[in-house]
């Protein structure tokens, strides 16, 4: 028999670590955005596919097991003082705090992110044209200059070379611009029409992306395919049923002007009657003559971005999308844990009214535990990536979150609270971490990245590598942080505070180091580093013995200062 105290009584160090170590993961995973060359506020100049491998398998994960860790916890509150108790305290240290950032930290993201994209366009407009720090051909196609494409094209110019900075090709350029003269242009130049961006689309997905019917149609006459897909398997009349926000984005970013938002549409209507056309697809879906995944994504994707949750007239910029209009940022994690607490409470509530509950130990601790989580989880995360595709959970910013993300995070949710009553003394659930995590890391991870456009096997594989990541970080910092250590602890208590407050200062020094002649991995070391320090600071000074300390961790006494030989205090370091 274990002489350890029980898990239920003893404070857990690893816990309370591997929480913050999600948190502070955070971090990495925002400042790595610049460096991928996939939409974001700030695109550096020095771009890697590196970043974007980094970037998915830390969202692979990182914040289901964050939530888990937090039902884990939940319950624990709940058994130890009762639901009272608990929700006060989760109103204290979550909803409020979540109030108060929507007020504060959302409206100074948004002046950040303002003034980076302006600091970008002053820096691009700047831009010496030299080798491999430019293509002066793209800036050509961009200032709508045809004569300037055929003189670079003539002069040895590649009409094909990927842009240094996007990874996007001219043609691709011409096409999101609309502009057929030069599109005719690059093409007669020889211009692969089937040549795509780092992403993988193609310049018809672009043209029908952004509901430009003229290129469309001269894209096809020269032989584009009408049923191409993408990485993710969407074609290009797909890409034209994009939503608003994500149109936004993607249009912020590569500063290309933007239509009106009912011009848009409109052009996207003709669009898809074009290619619905040439085979390639419909405005209208057919009628099917039975059940299928993709005609039910499809509808759910309808359902998520229609007009029954607007509030507004349909294209005018103060038009308020309950669902899709952005929010919370980074901080919709505290939303969703609002959700969540919430319904912990009703089901507990619920509980408590029927005796004689079985204990779920042999099922959440049994080696065979992904035999009946995989396919539970696999009911949410088919419908993952019917907005935007890619590797990991969607992200909801808005008010109302979207209902597969919520049940995504509520079976995690879910799971860490039964597990705390499994007890687990043994760390039957961290068990064979050693291999766990490399074999998810290497092995399961690029299987379900490279196969993203398969919905099925990549979202098996997705979610397989979700939980085993879970699982082996839970048994490595069982395995190594059971006792406490100061710096550990002190990191713990601050991840918190670093997390709601990162974002603003990693976007002004995105914008600021963008330009910068170094390595991509020394200026994102350096973001790092810098936003960490400083927030580290401002954590020992302003928070950690305030009263917003209080609110966020709940008080904190500071080391009392012991007695010098003449009975006088000395001061000690904290």
């Amino acid at each position: 028999m274990s002489t350890e105290p029980s898990r239920e009584s003893a404070r857990l160090h690893d816990l309370d670590a591997l929480r913050a170590f999600a948190m502070l993961l955070g971090i990495a995973l925002h400042a790595s955005l610049s460096f991928t060359g996939l939409p974001w506020i700030v695109t550096d100049w020095r771009t890697s596919p590196a970043f974007g491998w980094f970037l998915a398998s830390v969202h692979g994960f990182r914040m289901p097991l964050f939530i888990l860790i937090s039902g884990y916890f939940t319950m624990m509150m709940w058994r130890r003082r009762g639901l009272k108790a608990l929700i006060r305290q989760r109103l204290l240290r979550v909803a409020l705090p979540l109030a108060i950032g929507v007020v504060t930290i959302v409206p100074a993201m948004a002046w950040a992110s303002g003034w980076a994209m302006k600091r970008a366009e002053r820096q691009d407009e700047r831009r010496p044209a030299a080798t491999g720090a430019r293509s002066e051909l793209v800036e050509a196609v961009r200032e709508g200059k045809p004569a300037e494409v055929e003189r670079l094209i003539a002069g040895g110019a590649d009409p094909n070379e990927l842009d240094p900075t996007s990874g996007i090709p001219p043609l691709m350029w011409a096409a999101m611009f609309g502009d057929v003269p030069i599109t005719t242009a690059l093409l007669d130049r020889g211009a692969d029409i089937h040549k795509t961006d780092r992403g993988g689309y193609s310049a018809l997905h672009s043209a029908a992306f952004l509901g430009q019917p003229d290129v469309v149609s001269l894209l096809l006459e020269r032989g584009a395919n009408p049923k191409a897909v993408g990485p993710y398997g969407d074609s290009a009349s797909d890409s034209s049923k994009a939503d608003w926000a994500t149109t936004l984005g993607i249009t912020k970013g590569l500063r290309i002007p933007l239509k009106p938002q009912d011009e848009v549409e409109s052009a996207r209507a003709r669009v898809r009657k074009i290619l619905a056309a040439k085979g390639g697809g419909s405005d209208e879906e057919p009628a099917s003559s039975g059940w299928s995944l993709d005609s039910l994504r499809k509808a759910y994707a309808g359902f998520l971005t229609s007009d029954r949750f607007l509030i507004g007239e349909k294209g005018k910029a103060d038009a308020f999308h309950l669902i899709l209009t952005p929010v919370f940022d980074h901080l919709w994690f505290l939303w969703y844990l609002c959700w969540l607490v919430g319904g912990f409470a009703i089901v507990v509530g619920l509980a408590g009214r029927f005796p004689g509950r079985r204990s779920p130990r042999a099922a959440i601790l049994s080696r065979a535990r992904l035999l009946w989580l995989v396919p539970l989880t696999m009911i949410p995360q088919l419908f993952m990536g019917t907005i935007g595709p890619g590797f990991g959970p969607d992200t909801s910013v808005g008010l109302i979150p979207q209902p597969h993300v919520l049940l995504y995070y509520a079976i995690f949710f879910a799971f860490g609270a039964l597990y705390f009553d499994c007890d687990d003394q043994d760390n039957r659930l961290g068990r064979g971490w050693k291999i766990g995590l490399p074999v998810a890391l290497l092995l399961v991870f690029p299987m379900g990245l490279i196969t993203v456009g398969l919905t099925v096997p990549s979202g098996i594989l997705q979610v397989i590598y979700t939980w085993s990541m879970s699982f082996a970080f839970i048994g490595l910092f069982r395995h190594f942080m059971t006792d406490e250590r100061r710096a550990v602890r002190y990191l713990s208590d601050s991840a918190y505070w670093l997390y709601l407050m990162h974002l603003v200062p990693v976007v002004l020094l995105q914008g600021w180091v963008r330009t910068w002649e170094i390595p991509a991995i020394a200026k994102f070391l350096f973001i790092c580093v810098v936003v960490t320090s400083v927030l580290l600071v401002t954590y020992q000074t302003l928070v950690r013995y305030t009263v917003v300390g209080r609110l966020l961790n709940g008080p904190r006494t500071r080391p009392a200062k012991p007695l010098a030989v003449d009975g006088s205090t000395a001061a000690v370091a904290p």
